[in-house]
């Protein structure tokens, strides 16, 4: 199974020859800002899966918890396609909502749930992490 996505105005389009490691959301404050909500909803791919196609500019961030991480995002329309964490270069997380179909997606926890909003409603039976967990 593969996965394909982009950018809104199409000036970004990616694929992906691989199974997800895994699925997650997260509460943090990039992630707020990424989404322009309550969390971001991240798969992560192993990073040599992924080929894409036009410009995609980047934004280098220190993470809370210290560690520089990249997000990838249409210089036009300013859709988030990925954030690569430095310390991991094997893998990249895709921003859910950037894929093409997002039906198979089923996060195995939402992290820095201690950040979220009230009004932000996820899933209660998704296990919720106060911070980060690396695992």
């Amino acid at each position: 199974m593969g996965f394909s996505g982009g950018c809104s105005c199409r000036a970004v389009r990616y694929n992906i020859d691989a199974e997800p490691v895994r699925g997650f959301q997260c509460q943090c404050r990039d992630c707020q800002m990424d989404s322009g909500g309550g969390h971001s909803s991240v798969f992560v791919f192993p990073r040599n899966a992924l080929t894409v196609s036009g410009e995609v500019r980047e934004i280098a961030r220190t993470s809370d918890r210290g560690a520089t991480k990249r997000k990838g995002f249409c210089p036009i329309c300013g859709v988030a396609i990925y954030n690569k964490p430095d310390e991991k270069p094997e893998f990249i997380g895709i921003y859910v909502g950037s894929l093409d179909d997002a039906t198979t997606f089923r996060p195995a926890a939402i992290f820095y749930a201690a950040r979220g909003y009230a009004w932000d409603f996820l899933d209660p039976d998704v296990p919720k992490l106060p911070e980060w967990h690396a695992s």
